[in-house]
């Protein structure tokens, strides 16, 4: 995956020798192409933290916490609102969640979250879904 990352961005880094999961990093640099954070470490995965907080402390894979026809809020980098989508799949390619509506047209976004409807009791603008 490709990600165009800034300099003390919130990432979750994890190496393939490491049984931990996914740790929370920042960001600093690149050297050559391995992902650097701050303290100089090189982990071989780096994501962004946004849109991937539930694989913290994981070792599932970003690939993996949707399935076909979930229904999720979207999103990308620079949006204010998220969206609602049936999720189809993950573009590992491009680094983005596909998602479908009923028409069969498919749309790529930055981020994902699953979605839960609104109550009275907890309304969507607490979660962020306004």
């Amino acid at each position: 995956m490709k990600y165009d990352f800034k300099p003390f961005q919130k990432v979750l880094v994890r190496d393939a020798a490491c049984t931990d999961g996914w740790r929370a990093h920042l960001f600093s640099h690149f050297r050559g192409s391995k992902p650097v954070v701050l303290g100089g470490w090189e982990y071989s995965e780096v994501i962004p933290y946004e849109g991937n907080e539930r694989l913290l402390g994981t070792n599932d894979s970003p690939e993996d916490q949707f399935k076909k026809g979930d229904i999720v809020a979207v999103w990308d980098k620079n949006d204010t609102n998220k969206m609602i989508r049936i999720y189809s799949h993950y573009d590992s390619k491009e680094g983005k969640h596909v998602t479908y509506m009923m028409s069969d047209t498919f749309v790529k976004w930055d981020y994902a979250e699953k979605f839960a409807p609104a109550t009275v009791e907890d309304p969507a603008v607490h979660r962020g879904l306004d």
